[in-house]
């Protein structure tokens, strides 16, 4: 398949309201720079990042929506890492892996996630046009988890709950770093970010594209949709440091030591302040595609237990509205059109999910 053909006339597999639901092939969204085709330079930051030579590089992962390399790396001392690799003209990219250099050097190491090992810049001119920015953890050797099933979901789960743990309160260092010297809180950052609050009435009144594979009831509900969208700047206060964007693809499932398996989350670039349960709750409507029972899930797991409904509403609800919003917006520059399609993809199931929990089907 080739990794930009993706298309949201066809129907994802499986799972109750899945039909006509953009599909996205999570395997294949990006395509990647190698790393023998990397400039000079960059290489050489790469290996100055990890203290030791490259000997072998697998290919570029062709996951993931930023465009930048990224590939496990094999080294002299027998280690093996990822390293990712963005260049300037991609602003978005530099500053998401800046942050996860950031975050990744100071997350506890009880959070599920890969280790540091280093990072570096490339200044403008030194390696081309454009400046470079370097990133580079321990290389996890794992499979993503998708098609969503109760084992995937048990594994991811205890990881979630294991991550909240850890970061709750948010750990010292982590909040003070940063251009604004403190971390994003999703109250702050999503509940009150214009685009989100203002999608569904821009919907209504005809001033944004709605993209296709919506469901047909969602203009006879924007009025509800906006009450719970309000609602988020109540449902969102907590004191936890979430990923923020757990989707499968940030996500590989990975042998445990003592048998079984267990998750491991990467891509850590959107870390903000909220609620413990987001991150679990983010990841159910997919797996209610895959056919896993979420419900259910919601009503035995920890994370959950004691939120009122309407707040898991109202973070379904933020989510379908900031992908609403984002869905028919121009590419940015390196950015793939598979974000696109995936964006509506998780409109159209998060809006699936919020009308049976709340009686709308």
């Amino acid at each position: 398949m080739d990794p930009l053909s993706v298309s949201p006339d066809v129907p994802a597999p499986g799972g109750p309201g899945s039909t006509d639901v953009p599909h996205v092939d999570y395997r294949a969204t990006s395509v990647r720079t190698p790393w023998h085709e990397l400039p000079g330079p960059v290489q050489a930051a790469v290996i100055r990042a990890c203290g030791a030579e490259v000997v072998a590089a697998d290919p570029p992962v062709t996951s993931g929506f930023s465009g930048g390399s990224a590939s496990v790396l094999h080294l002299a001392d027998g280690r093996q890492v990822f390293a990712k690799a963005g260049y300037g003209a991609n602003e978005h990219l530099l500053q998401a892996y800046r942050q996860e250099a950031e975050v990744l050097s100071r997350l506890p190491a009880a959070v599920p996630a890969p280790g540091y090992v280093g990072r570096a810049e490339v200044a403008a001119g030194v390696a081309g046009e454009h400046g470079w920015q370097v990133v580079v953890s321990q290389g996890v050797s794992g499979r993503m988890p998708m098609p969503w099933d109760e084992n995937a979901l048990a594994a991811v789960h205890a990881a979630c709950l294991a991550s909240a743990a850890a970061l709750t309160p948010v750990p010292a260092g982590l909040g003070t770093w940063g251009e604004r010297g403190r971390l994003p809180t999703m109250i702050r950052d999503y509940a009150h970010a214009p685009e989100i609050r203002g999608a569904l009435p821009a919907l209504a009144a005809g001033e944004l594209e709605l993209v296709a594979g919506q469901p047909d009831w969602l203009r006879d509900r924007m009025d509800e949709l906006q009450d719970l969208v309000e609602l988020a700047e109540v449902a969102l206060a907590g004191s936890t440091a979430c990923h923020c964007d757990l989707r499968a693809d940030n996500i590989l499932v990975v042998a445990a030591p003592g048998g079984g398996e267990r998750a491991v989350f990467v891509d850590w670039n959107f870390l903000a302040v909220g609620p413990t349960w987001t991150d679990f709750v983010g990841l159910l409507p997919l797996a209610r595609l895959d056919g896993v029972d979420v419900d259910a899930w919601v009503a035995r797991s920890p994370l959950t237990d004691g939120v009122p409904a309407d707040h898991l509403d109202a973070w379904v609800a933020l989510i379908a509205a900031y992908m609403l919003a984002n869905a028919p917006q121009p590419l940015w520059p390196g950015g793939t059109p598979a974000i696109r399609v995936h964006q509506a993809r998780y409109a159209r199931a998060f809006l699936d999910w919020l009308a049976a929990r709340r009686g709308w089907e």
